[in-house]
């Protein structure tokens, strides 16, 4: 009802005398729709009744408004849009305060002027009546009055003269505070511009990285020929190295936070360093390069470290060294250089006769996206992130990373790094599910990418699942509709409706059904958001084979 009336309000002409009558009929429409959850509606209405309060100068009606627009946006959880609209309702309801105590300090002070004005008149008043009564007083306080006038006024002029001063300085201040905000509005957009590029490059690179490694583990279970196995082995570790590339490096802005973790677990470093030289041996005969490992023996087999880190950051140095080196030489050097008690130092180097860095660009080569000169990026490549990500983890470990180069000599970083001594253990790796539960289950996947179906379907088919493949969210809800699944596997990003709308359709008819979402996880997902649209479980791609059969292990087990 209230709806109904206040429309007739909204439709009349935009005049003069209207305006304030329709911004207030927008403002209630508004928030009848924010009461409903209609919140884009909410949203339209109020942005209309800001403006119309803005056009009238209805500043208590645009406070209230731009209050509302703020809990609209915080509902739909865009904080930023939420945290502007609520600085407008505190700068607009502030100013008005400001307005309304300019107000009541001018009276006040109006009113105390009058009063001395009345008193002056009155003791005037009293001294007429005295000078009757005792001329020779009179002379005396008529100076008297003529003064006590005088400094009044002189109060006066002081109190109007530091008003302008004051009034000078506000008005200097909130242009000043106008460009600090300008200024934090441009840091905001160019910090979500860049953690939206960087998440759309990892989205994108985990899609077809999933072909990669999910080709690669099922051409490793077919028992493939020994010489074949070593290239698939080198295939699987350069395919992990990329995954964990992507998740911890080109999430920059994860990488840059205080907030990483740093593991502390039995790793053998020397195991570590020649698998990697291993690893990269092809790229270095590929430009005639010696390729060197020197390891003092005298280093502990168990050290308690970070190996995942420690691989970033060789890699990226190794990688940097045989790609700015041809025909020459590369060495990778690990020494103890000392131990005290439990702690061992251990010095390590990555050397190389390449190309060299110039000493006007040694002190800038760390930078993010800094590299030797706009000829070297164009002949060798490369993104400029890799020295950059190799300051920050070797800080994080403990270490400080050095350079020592000269131009067309060659190039060596080193640092030390302390471990803790570790132990030997032996784990004995047990699956965490029972094979037997795959037998025979009927599984739905929903997938547009075809190399992608080709791969889960595979992988399903290997445990003797029963498969089922969808390309499209409205096809998998008729499915699941009028058959018999005993799981579903969800990408969530699909031609049509995507697999969060789908799986919500789905939980209509279909409560119990476990639905394991598929996703290269971007910037705007996250696990929590996509269990509420229903899902069970969420598996990241690409997924790492035992943790994909064991989510689904326990998805199966748990009907």
């Amino acid at each position: 009802m209230a709806l109904s009336i206040l429309n007739t309000f909204i439709v009349k002409p935009d005049e003069e005398d209207h305006f304030k009558t329709k911004a207030e009929a927008l403002y209630q429409i508004g928030l009848i729709e924010a009461e409903n959850n209609r919140n884009n509606l909410a949203i339209n209405y109020l942005t209309k009744a800001m403006e119309l309060s803005t056009k009238n100068k209805n500043f208590e009606l645009k406070a209230k408004v731009a209050k509302s627009l703020s809990g609209v946006y915080e509902k739909m959880i865009d904080i930023n849009n939420s945290f502007k609209f609520l600085k407008q309702h505190i700068r607009i309801r502030d100013s008005i305060k400001e307005i309304m105590s300019k107000r009541v300090g001018t009276e006040d002070f109006l009113s105390f002027k009058q009063a001395e004005q009345l008193k002056s008149i009155d003791q005037l008043n009293r001294e007429n009546k005295e000078q009757q009564r005792a001329n020779k007083f009179s002379k005396l306080i008529s100076i008297l009055s003529i003064a006590l006038i005088s400094i009044l006024s002189l109060l006066s002029l002081s109190l109007y003269k530091n008003n302008i001063i004051r009034s000078q300085s506000n008005k200097q201040l909130q242009a000043k505070n106008q460009e600090l905000q300008i200024a934090k509005d441009k840091a905001e957009k160019a910090s979500k511009a860049r953690a939206e590029f960087l998440s759309t490059v990892s989205h994108e690179l985990r899609t077809p990285l999933n072909a990669i490694n999910g080709i690669t583990h099922l051409l490793i279970e077919e028992n493939p020929k020994k010489s074949q196995l070593q290239y698939l082995t080198s295939l699987k570790f350069s395919g992990d190295y990329l995954l964990t590339f992507i998740n911890d490096i080109l999430e920059i802005n994860r990488v840059e936070s205080e907030n990483i973790e740093i593991e502390s677990i039995n790793v053998n470093v020397k195991q570590l360093l020649s698998d990697l030289h291993n690893s990269f041996k092809d790229l270095a005969s590929k430009n005639n390069n010696g390729f060197i490992l020197e390891i003092d023996e005298k280093i502990p087999d168990h050290l308690i470290g970070d190996p995942t880190k420690l691989s970033q950051i060789f890699i990226n140095l190794i990688n940097n060294a045989l790609k700015f080196t041809k025909n020459g030489k590369v060495s990778i050097r690990a020494a103890v250089v000392k131990t005290v008690n439990d702690i061992s130092t251990v010095h390590f180097e990555i050397a190389d006769t390449g190309i060299g860095i110039s000493i006007e660009k040694q002190s800038s080569i760390f930078e993010s996206f800094s590299q030797g000169s706009i000829e070297i990026n164009r002949i060798y490549g490369g993104t400029g992130l890799g020295l950059a990500i190799v300051k920050r983890l070797v800080s994080l470990l403990g270490g400080e990373i050095q350079l020592i180069s000269s131009q067309g000599i060659g190039s060596t970083f080193s640092f030390d790094i302390d471990f803790k001594l570790g132990q030997q253990t032996f784990v004995e790796v047990k699956k965490q599910y029972d094979e037997s539960i795959f037998v025979h289950k009927k599984v739905l996947v929903v997938e547009d990418n075809k190399i992608n179906q080709m791969i889960t379907k595979k992988m399903l088919e290997n445990k003797e699942i029963i498969c089922e493949l969808v390309d499209n969210g409205e096809e998998a809800i008729e499915l699941v509709r009028n058959n018999q699944y005993d799981l579903i596997l969800m990408d969530v990003h699909l031609p049509g409706i995507n697999g969060t709308i789908a799986t919500e359709k789905i939980r209509i008819f279909n409560k119990t059904i476990p639905v394991i979402a598929l996703t290269a996880i971007s910037l705007y997902e996250n696990r929590e958001m996509l269990l509420s649209f229903g899902m069970n479980d969420v598996v990241t791609k690409p997924f790492n084979p035992d943790n994909f059969y064991k989510v689904i292990a326990n998805q199966l087990s748990s009907i």
